[in-house]
């Protein structure tokens, strides 16, 4: 295997990740998970943009320069919100500040990126989401004739549906989609470790029933519910793995309909919040739907513009208008996958 050029900035990753964040500060596993993801998204923009493999990056690559274009490449290739870019940029310098105080990132350098501001956010007070038509479009491109389109289609419904963070669908147990005397529910384990409960459409009943004929034929309840698999090994799924075949089946749709958003996992969150709200739910209900800790994260569903409330109470007020109704062989010599699982990136 290739030799890694920086071993100390790679056993600080894992200490971060592994003994700092959730042992020290006592972070929760979404938590931990997003401070993973941020990381993994910043060591392929190095890699990338740079012309680097993952075994030469070093701390030097950690740089306010290369953050300042972290930050461009998130918005202007990877379509990345504001929001979302600044979530990135207050972990780097969280995880830059500890860096520091291991010794191996210089205070001046860390001074340096600490001034790095947040994009303003113009739309702050605003939220994309789909129409009624345009969700129902998206969730009907997987081909479900073959096995991964059954899959595909599961999540996406699920995903919208349940209105779960993306890292919430991720960690379902095959246990945790509970179906009792033709009902269904969704056990959920959110932010900050606090657990809910959700109602599920009972629609994704025979979605799921058909998905656990093709997937877990032989599980069990303990078995992740979406998995991957290489070399025979069941693993939890990537939110890479989710992000990529979701934004396929985005493209598609736009293909059909150019008005359609650049589709994510969190815009179905924001498409199912807007419709049960439009609807008629109270925003109380729509914060405990939706897991949040405070009333005033919701808020950005009743600031949401007067024109965006009464294009949306069009789309759903009609009966009829409803969305339910109607593996490569692992190679572990010079696999920078050995890297990410040693050092807790993955």
């Amino acid at each position: 295997m290739k030799k890694i050029k920086d071993p100390a900035l790679f056993e600080k990753i894992r200490k971060f990740l592994t003994e700092d964040m959730p042992v020290l500060r006592k972070k929760s596993p979404n938590t931990v998970e997003a401070y993973r993801y941020t990381l993994n998204i910043y060591l392929v923009f190095l890699c990338e943009k740079h012309s680097k493999s993952l075994y030469n990056i070093t701390v030097k690559d950690f740089s306010q320069k290369n953050i300042l274009f972290f930050l461009d490449w998130l918005i202007e290739e990877r379509g990345n919100k504001a929001s979302t870019a600044n979530l990135r940029l207050r972990h780097i310098k969280r995880f830059c500040r500890f860096l520091m105080d291991e010794n191996i990132l210089m205070i001046s350098e860390l001074s340096a990126i600490q001034k790095i501001a947040e994009i303003p956010n113009a739309s702050e007070d605003t939220i994309k989401f789909l129409t009624i038509q345009e969700t129902k479009l998206i969730l009907s491109q997987p081909d479900t004739s073959k096995a991964i389109g059954i899959r595909d289609s599961l999540f996406m419904y699920l995903l919208y549906d349940s209105g779960c963070r993306i890292q919430e669908i991720l960690r379902l147990k095959l246990k945790d989609f509970f179906v009792q005397n033709g009902t269904a529910e969704l056990h959920i384990i959110g932010k900050g470790n606090k657990f809910r409960i959700t109602p599920i459409s009972e629609e994704l009943i025979p979605k799921f029933e058909r998905y656990c004929r093709h997937y877990h034929k032989s599980s069990t309840y303990d078995d992740y519910l979406f998995y991957t698999k290489r070399r025979g090994v069941c693993s939890q799924m990537s939110c890479d793995t989710a992000q990529t075949f979701i934004k396929k089946y985005g493209i598609m749709a736009q293909k059909l309909n150019s008005a359609i958003p650049h589709v994510h996992p969190h815009l179905f969150r924001h498409t199912r919040a807007m419709h049960l709200y439009m609807a008629g739910m109270p925003l109380e209900l729509v914060s405990q739907w939706l897991g949040h800790s405070q009333l005033e994260t919701s808020l950005i569903y009743a600031r949401a513009t007067t024109d965006m409330k009464r294009k949306a109470v069009d789309k759903i007020s009609a009966k009829e208008n409803s969305v339910f109704k109607s593996d490569e062989k692992f190679k572990y010599a010079d696999n920078e996958d050995v890297i990410r699982q040693l050092y807790g990136l993955m």
